[in-house]
């Protein structure tokens, strides 16, 4: 079970650097609001990979509970 979470965990970090990738570049190309939301959308997906590395099913799109999930992940 650790190896299929960590090789998940992987996935979801390499498609949150793929999404910042993406929102530098449409900054360098004035494109704010796009921008903006593939910045969101890689937040959340790191922090997803974080508590997928760590054991923790938390699901949603509100980075600030998966902060706070990440978080309590760390400090219990």
């Amino acid at each position: 079970m650790k190896r299929k979470s960590k090789s998940e965990a992987r996935r979801w970090l390499l498609q949150a650097k793929h999404d910042l990738d993406d929102a530098n570049f449409s900054l360098e190309g004035e494109r704010f609001n796009l921008a903006c939301f593939l910045s969101q959308q890689a937040a959340e997906k790191a922090l997803k990979a974080f508590l997928i590395e760590n054991k923790e099913d938390q699901w949603g799109h509100s980075v600030a509970e998966l902060c706070e999930a990440a978080y309590l992940q760390k400090h219990i």
